[in-house]
């Protein structure tokens, strides 16, 4: 049962879902690229939050290129796109929530204000990084006292997509 406290938190009637995905620095943008691809093959709208306009140009590459039989249609937004727009998968630099996206896909520290405007966020866990690892554990800690409904996906069990982030990537 979700408290009105949580409802109030989240401004709506359903908790963001937080999975934590364990990853290394050389692998976490290619598995990021397959989070899109499974969030977009299962009808989802999917924001990449990325840090600078060079992080959005290498990821808007590997979209074209990390899987050969892979199409993902997807745009680099800047804050003078007009939306809505057409595709449905944008990479944003910045924190800020895009309209009509409703899974968010996190290159770089986003708030947990901002996540709460979605369904469900993909943080990435990054192992080899000390300090990353315990930015991870801080958020953790902030995302349950907030009420988010949380998930860990270990190492290297990530390649294969845990069943709540499937059932939760399917568009009601």
């Amino acid at each position: 049962m979700i408290s009105s406290a949580s409802q109030r938190l989240c401004g709506r009637n359903k908790l963001t879902g937080l999975l934590f995905v364990e990853t290394r620095t050389d692998e976490k943008r290619k598995l990021l690229c397959k989070w899109v691809e499974h969030f977009y093959e299962n009808g989802r709208k999917v924001q990449v939050s990325v840090d600078s306009t060079t992080a959005a140009q290498n990821i808007d590459q590997l979209l074209w290129t990390f899987s050969q039989g892979s199409f993902i249609p997807h745009k680099i937004v800047s804050t003078a796109t007009p939306q809505p727009f057409l595709e449905p998968v944008a990479i944003a630099v910045g924190q800020r929530k895009l309209q009509e996206l409703d899974v968010l896909i996190a290159d770089a520290s986003v708030g947990l204000d901002i996540m709460e405007e979605f369904d469900l966020v993909v943080h990435f866990i990054v192992m080899d990084d000390p300090e990353k690892r315990q930015e991870s554990r801080l958020l953790w800690q902030a995302a349950k006292e907030r009420g988010f409904q949380l998930q860990h996906s270990p190492y290297p069990a990530n390649l294969v997509f845990p069943a709540v982030a499937s059932s939760l990537s399917r568009k009601s």
